[in-house]
């Protein structure tokens, strides 16, 4: 199992919406698919966004990282996403 790390940021340049991370997570979990093997998530607030932590099953961090990037790409077309911007999977 491998830890995969994203930084979620607002678009509008005001902090994330009241509730918007446990929303962020319940739509991570909604998404997953068994080829994501995801295992754990963790979503807290930062002042301009979201520290998102993954624990996904995989052979190799590489992997690890694509994983979560396809989960990460899938929620994208949430409404939620919208207002935010993905740093990439490390």
């Amino acid at each position: 199992m491998f830890l995969v790390q994203l930084h979620v940021t607002t678009t509008t340049g005001l902090p994330p919406g009241h509730g918007d991370g446990p929303v962020l997570q319940d739509l991570l979990w909604a998404h997953a698919a068994p080829w994501h093997q995801l295992e754990h998530i963790t979503v807290c607030p930062t002042f301009d966004g979201f520290a998102v932590v993954l624990f996904v099953a995989a052979s190799s961090h590489d992997r690890a990282a694509a994983q979560a990037a396809g989960l990460i790409a899938g929620v994208g077309n949430s409404g939620l996403l919208q207002r935010y911007r993905v740093s990439g999977a490390r």
